[in-house]
């Protein structure tokens, strides 16, 4: 794939300053993406790229004609990028997550109005399944200033509740192996387990609420409660 040249990327750039595209975070780190080889693409950053695009979309409505003309520019070849990502990035979590954002830049209203963003909704529960969300809630509309610290919380929120519910579901295997022996966890283990689903309830509340402080002080939480479960039942 011919990736833009860096004087194509830096005019793309001023352009986006000179037309002062509201809710551009997206923009911004899209056209530094595109300044990284494909095999070299990280998963994170697709990751906060994604949140970054639902972030963008309240802007999207009433911009000019050569917004959204430059908007779909820079979608056309992240979506190209993306799919090169897919088939060399080094990483195999990158080139899942290129495929997933690369359909929503097709679809980004943003840059193709009329059209709309899929909406991401957590699976509904199976038996067994952890009692707490494991996908970051939807944040609405998030203030140009605080889409960073936006997106590195969801992202970190999707990664740590995954490594929970690991654990959640590890402890309960060995709770229910336990109980057929007359037996039961330790109460330390219990107590750490029990505390998962406040910790993300909180979290998500305190993320729907934009109060990135309370946020991360749960999610530091549930990570250390996390380590505390797997220091019994393992990883």
């Amino acid at each position: 794939m011919r990736r833009a040249a860096p004087t194509v990327l830096a005019l793309l750039c001023a352009l986006c300053v000179r037309a002062q595209i509201p809710g551009s975070h997206w923009y911004r780190s899209a056209t530094g993406m595109l300044g990284t080889p494909a095999a070299n693409a990280d998963a994170r950053e697709i990751q906060r790229m994604e949140r970054y695009l639902y972030f963008g979309v309240p802007y999207c409505g009433g911009l000019a004609a050569s917004q959204y003309a430059l908007n779909q520019a820079v979608a056309r070849n992240m979506t190209s990028y993306l799919a090169t990502v897919g088939t060399t990035a080094t990483d195999p979590q990158a080139r899942i997550a290129a495929a997933r954002l690369g359909s929503m830049f097709s679809s980004f209203p943003c840059a193709y109005p009329g059209k709309q963003l899929p909406v991401v909704m957590p699976p509904p529960p199976k038996p067994g399944d952890p009692p707490f969300t494991l996908v970051s809630p939807d944040l609405g509309k998030v203030p140009e200033a605080e889409q960073e610290t936006a997106a590195d919380l969801s992202v970190r929120y999707d990664t740590d509740v995954a490594r929970s519910a690991a654990a959640w579901k590890n402890a309960e295997t060995l709770r229910l192996s336990l109980v057929q022996k007359g037996m039961t966890l330790n109460a330390q283990t219990a107590s750490a387990v029990f505390r998962l689903k406040p910790l993300f309830d909180d979290a998500t509340s305190a993320l729907k609420a934009h109060n990135w402080e309370e946020a991360l002080s749960n999610l530091q939480a549930a990570e250390a409660t996390t380590q505390k479960i797997e220091a019994t039942v393992g990883h």
